[in-house]
């Protein structure tokens, strides 16, 4: 049987859009004499749909277009992701079932519908705020292939009583086909293919592994989705491999007799500052694009974070497209403005300077009358950051620029960052980027351009905000970062991380900085989910508890 892999790019809520997609998608695999097409999990309404999924209207047209997709598949099966309800079963918020589903469709006709038995309700998933689950398995024939369908969570059943994969097999499947919309975090695809051998191992048939592409909303971020849609035979051999982070149809011959693909690929891994890269891209690009805005800018500081956002921006929008703005202070160094310039040189950005010593010193002025002229510390120094988010957020009105935030997650998690000022923004490009991937993804950049396309000042200076003289970061990142990682992705407990090799005051110091920073990630642009555990929904801790003492 020839297969193809429609690893696509849908629209949340854009059913026309969808439609048009997928039929397109369909011709092409027909023209390569494709006899089943298989496409995304809800590949007709988008994922993740959220609330989306409440309205009647939108539930009525993706029914319609599911059907008119059905007399599309002339001469040849698609499997295709959608929302299937029902009309005389309720739940208890009054509102009809329904089910995240795939209808397998050939010459007209609705041959089969999956539902998806296995709903997740962890991490950045809360599909049992809105889908049934099913009960049952599917196993159709097509053209003397008999075909059983699941959808993404099926698949990944190892801590679940329902071995929906194992049931599919029993019922006489010769190929198991998996439609998915599964996030992307650094190492998911390692993952898949050890999960798709594990049931490979076991059931010895081959498995089809369709991925969505793109970047979607996650309610409190960006989700991205990296596609590395995959077949791997009976034989546990990769036979189609599809592109990470870009459409792709892509098409193979299958035995589905002996269970073996009539010829191997490479697979070859990609290195996880390269995956991280390639994530970021995709999502400033796709955020950017859903929201409307063609162009971007950032503050250019001379430093390593913003010079890693700025490199994003440029592959994702075009560097003609990004504007860098130096805003530089009297406690600026020299070295720092240099860089800047340069970096925005190498890339061949749009690059304005527009010093602020002026407004600060009015800003002091102002503030003698009430706050006297005392030397203001630390609300010197954030009346800095926050002259400059005004700034940058003028430019960002009057040119309808989307504003990139710069700060990383080792930032965010110790709240080393400012509101209203450094947190101002459309979108916080490294907000799952710990400090110390951040200079991976920097050394990545340099390596694949062959040239210091970001300065080798940026990478090896010690950090600093230079909101006064002298100032550094007040964390050693080599030592912090890593800590910060365990404290936050992990949750590792004050006396585990002792246990690690970690000076306990320092990791009393920083649970307690992550604690108390909490209202300020709330107050946060969203941020790009590269890691298995993100700031925003995946995340889900109170803004004020009393710590680890109670």
């Amino acid at each position: 049987m020839r297969i193809a892999m429609a690893q696509i790019d849908t629209v949340v809520g854009g059913v026309a859009a969808n439609e048009t997609k997928v039929a397109e998608h369909i011709r092409r695999a027909k023209a390569a004499g494709a006899q089943l097409v298989v496409f995304p999990e809800m590949a007709l309404v988008g994922y993740p749909l959220l609330d989306l999924v409440y309205r009647p209207t939108l539930l009525k047209k993706q029914r319609e277009a599911l059907e008119r997709i059905a007399r599309e598949a002339s001469g040849i099966a698609a499997v295709v992701g959608f929302i299937d309800q029902d009309p005389a079963r309720f739940g208890g918020d009054g509102r009809s079932l329904v089910y995240n589903a795939a209808a397998l469709v050939k010459d007209g006709k609705i041959l089969a519908v999956h539902r998806k038995n296995l709903l997740p309700e962890y991490d950045v998933f809360f599909e049992r705020r809105y889908f049934a689950p099913g009960s049952g398995v599917t196993v159709v024939e097509v053209d003397g292939v008999r075909i059983g369908l699941e959808i993404c969570e099926d698949l990944w059943d190892t801590y679940y009583e329902t071995k929906v994969t194992s049931r599919i097999v029993a019922a006489g499947a010769d190929v198991i086909v998996n439609v998915s919309a599964s996030p992307f975090h650094i190492g998911k695809g390692e993952e898949r293919r050890r999960l798709l051998r594990r049931h490979i191992d076991h059931c010895g048939k081959p498995i089809v592994y369709v991925n969505q592409v793109g970047a979607e909303d996650g309610y409190e971020g960006e989700l991205v989705f990296d596609g590395d849609s995959l077949a791997i035979d009976g034989r546990g051999r990769v036979v189609a491999h599809a592109p990470r982070f870009e459409e792709a149809l892509v098409t193979f011959d299958l035995d589905a007799v002996s269970g073996a693909g009539m010829q191997a690929v490479a697979d070859d891994p990609v290195e996880e500052d390269e995956q991280a890269f390639l994530a970021l891209v995709r999502g400033v690009k796709d955020y950017a694009a859903r929201t409307g805005f063609k162009k971007s800018l950032l503050g250019l500081s001379g430093g390593i974070d913003s010079a890693v956002v700025a490199v994003i921006a440029a592959h994702a929008l075009g560097p003609q497209n990004v504007l860098g703005i130096s805003m530089p202070s009297r406690y600026s160094s020299d070295h720092s403005k240099d860089d800047a310039r340069i970096l925005a040189q190498n890339l061949g950005l749009e690059y304005r300077t527009i010093p602020i010593e002026g407004v600060h010193q009015a800003y002091l002025a102002a503030l003698v009358p009430s706050l006297g002229s005392e030397p203001l510390g630390l609300t010197e120094e954030n009346l800095q950051a926050r002259i400059r988010g005004a700034l940058l957020m003028a430019h960002s009105n009057h040119h309808n620029l989307l504003l990139l935030s710069t700060g990383n997650k080792t930032e965010v998690a110790l709240g080393y960052c400012t509101l209203y000022g450094d947190m101002n923004g459309g979108l916080t490009v490294l907000a799952d980027v710990s400090k110390e991937r951040v200079y991976g993804i920097a050394r990545h950049v340099n390596r694949a351009a062959g040239r210091d396309v970001i300065p080798k000042n940026s990478i090896d200076k010690v950090p600093s905000a230079e909101l006064r003289p002298g100032q550094v970061d007040p964390f050693d990142y080599a030592a912090v970062s890593p800590l910060a990682d365990l404290l936050v992705e992990d949750e590792v407990e004050v006396d585990e991380a002792v246990a690690r090799g970690y000076d306990r005051e320092l990791v009393e110091r920083l649970a307690r900085l992550v604690r108390i920073s909490e209202y300020k990630r709330r107050q946060a642009a969203p941020g790009i989910r590269i890691t298995a555990r993100a700031f925003g929904v995946g995340r889900r801790m109170p803004i004020s508890w009393p710590g680890e003492s109670t």
